[in-house]
């Protein structure tokens, strides 16, 4: 279908279509990395976690946190509720230990490790990513929330491509950043 779409396009414009297209398909595929990168770091802090307060199954529930963590907005939440009640359930100091850390590692996950990854791994700046996320869940919620960040990716692709057409040097390859890093270095350098 892309391709029979492509050559519906006159030969000078297929060519950009494609290459933008390829770039558009890059930071998508840089989200969905960056979201498994930060499942798994979640996963391993849990079981760190469990395992300083000598919390039963921890594997399992570490496991757990990684996959819910993949839910936008409140996959990290909904990871921790089973983790604390069973933390709880083992005693009251390591349950009281593992709230405080999920309130001290969700806000460094939310603040700092998502910015720092989805920056490089979808090649946006982090507070293009932070405001993408807050515009996504502001006008769609959670499905906004999910598609926020490879939709900026998508957007800065396409408008670094237009801006380069409007001012007469369109490029072979799309730029990002404001030092106009080919978009195909840019993915290279990820975490």
């Amino acid at each position: 279908m892309l391709q029979g779409g492509l050559n519906a396009l006159s030969p000078p414009h297929r060519g950009r279509v494609r290459r933008v297209a390829n770039d558009c398909a890059r930071a998508i595929t840089g989200y969905m990395f960056g979201n498994l990168l930060i499942s798994v770091v979640a996963g391993v802090a849990t079981y760190v976690a469990l395992w300083v307060a000598h919390v039963p199954f921890r594997g399992v529930l570490s496991l757990w946190v990684a996959f819910a963590d993949l839910i936008p907005l409140v996959g990290a939440t909904l990871g921790a509720i089973p983790t604390i009640a069973v933390a709880f359930l083992h005693s009251v100091p390591a349950g009281i230990g593992i709230v405080i850390f999920y309130v001290v590692y969700q806000q460094f996950e939310n603040h700092v490790l998502q910015v720092t990854i989805m920056s490089r791994t979808v090649a946006l700046n982090p507070l293009l990513v932070l405001v993408s996320v807050l515009v996504g869940v502001e006008l769609l919620g959670v499905v906004g929330a999910l598609l926020a960040i490879p939709a900026g990716g998508i957007i800065q692709v396409i408008g670094r491509d237009l801006w380069d057409e409007y001012r007469g040097r369109p490029k072979d390859v799309p730029t990002v950043g404001a030092d106009e890093v080919p978009v195909t270095e840019a993915a290279d350098d990820g975490p």
